[in-house]
């Protein structure tokens, strides 16, 4: 296991963790959550919170944790600097199912920098949801620059998504908001994204192909409280 540490808390005055991103509606990704982005993070009304690395919760995040009564998970993924040495499938499809279901939203995955065991959790997400890997590898290495891992990405070509994919179908994942290119950050900075931007707007994702599901309407739903988020979230 890597034993590093956490960037500087919200470098960008956002509020927000280092590497704060949005994934998907209601579902974030980021650094480790310090006590500087407790205030923020509540506002989110997360339900759920994944850590991927291994050590025990600080006492005041644990705190956190149960004081706003989100649930939380502990599924410690290895770092990728051993080509011998990888997280089994299993164990990222727990992350995965996780993700998966919307009953956990709004929920938070973390690692530490929130850029390489992060990044690969949202890498598997992109594949399991049928993402080009092209493209999923792309956005891995736009959120761990400067240091992007070449066995990261052997760890995400790897990866096989077979086994989640009609989960992710049935539940309205394929296509539509969860498209590649959907969300993207309008801001340069690589330590925060607080706002949620579209090349491919989601209004027309919506008058092209429609509610597939009852989980995609959910989703649909969600579009417009999530786009008032985002302005409380931008920041100059």
């Amino acid at each position: 296991m890597e034993d590093d540490k956490s960037q500087p808390p919200t470098p960008d005055n956002s509020g927000y963790p280092v590497n704060f991103r949005v994934i998907a509606p209601r579902l974030y990704r980021s650094s480790y959550p310090q006590h500087e982005h407790f205030a923020v993070l509540g506002d989110l009304e997360l339900k759920t919170i994944v850590t991927l690395v291994p050590e025990d919760l600080p006492l005041e995040y644990a705190n956190f944790i149960s004081s706003n009564g989100i649930t939380h998970h502990h599924i410690p993924i290895l770092a990728n600097k051993d080509e011998k040495i990888f997280t089994p499938n299993e164990t990222v499809e727990q992350v995965l199912a996780l993700m998966l279901e919307p009953a956990n939203f709004p929920m938070l995955i973390h690692c530490n920098k929130g850029k390489h065991r992060t990044g690969c959790m949202t890498a598997c997400f992109r594949r399991t949801t049928g993402w080009p890997l092209e493209e999923t590898i792309a956005e891995y290495v736009k959120y761990s620059e400067p240091k992007s891992r070449d066995l990261d990405k052997a760890f995400i070509s790897r990866f096989d998504s077979a086994g989640l994919k009609p989960l992710a179908y049935d539940r309205g994942y394929i296509g539509g908001v969860y498209g590649p290119h959907v969300f993207t950050s309008t801001h340069s900075s690589i330590y925060s994204n607080a706002s949620i931007e579209t090349d491919t707007t989601i209004a027309s994702e919506i008058a092209k192909s429609g509610p597939k599901n009852e989980y995609h309407e959910k989703a649909f739903r969600q579009r417009d409280a999530d786009l008032e988020s985002s302005r409380l979230w931008s920041h100059k």
